[in-house]
């Protein structure tokens, strides 16, 4: 089975350009999440746990926009990219954020990764997802 090549237009460019720049802002969030947390509230266990919550929250929202692409600023009506942001593939990334949070949180982890390293993880969690989310449109979009 052979891929056929689509021509490259202005459009095309013009939207990858905006998945890769969805990519980027998904681990750009995600570090802004983990400092402006940290700047609002003390650090303890409760909060933590809280923290870990939030930056899965913002993997979460964040799939769903990069998964949408285009589609989030226009009707998708019934085609094939109203289907992407299926809850499973949501509870993915929301479950990644919390984890990647929770593994170097201190009041869970032994690691002593300072604010500037987990800002560092969190981005390149975020990013991660974001090529995972783009992946994840693709797939649906090809009816795989």
């Amino acid at each position: 089975m052979t891929r056929r090549s689509r021509p490259v237009t202005p459009r095309r460019i013009a939207a990858t350009v905006l998945d890769l720049a969805l990519v980027a802002i998904l681990g750009w969030a995600a570090r802004l999440a983990h400092v402006f947390w940290y700047r609002t509230f003390e650090a303890s266990v409760a909060v933590d746990l809280a923290g870990s919550v939030a930056v899965g929250a913002v993997f979460g929202v964040g799939h769903v926009l990069v998964a949408s692409g285009d589609r989030v600023l226009t009707s998708a009506g019934r085609d094939a990219d109203s289907q992407v942001p299926r809850l499973r593939s949501v509870a993915v990334a929301v479950a990644a954020g919390l984890a990647l949070h929770a593994s170097q949180a201190p009041a869970f982890t032994p690691f002593g990764l300072g604010p500037t390293g987990v800002n560092r993880v969190l981005a390149a969690g975020g990013v991660t997802v974001g090529f995972w989310s783009l992946a994840v449109r693709r797939a649906t979009r090809t009816g795989s």
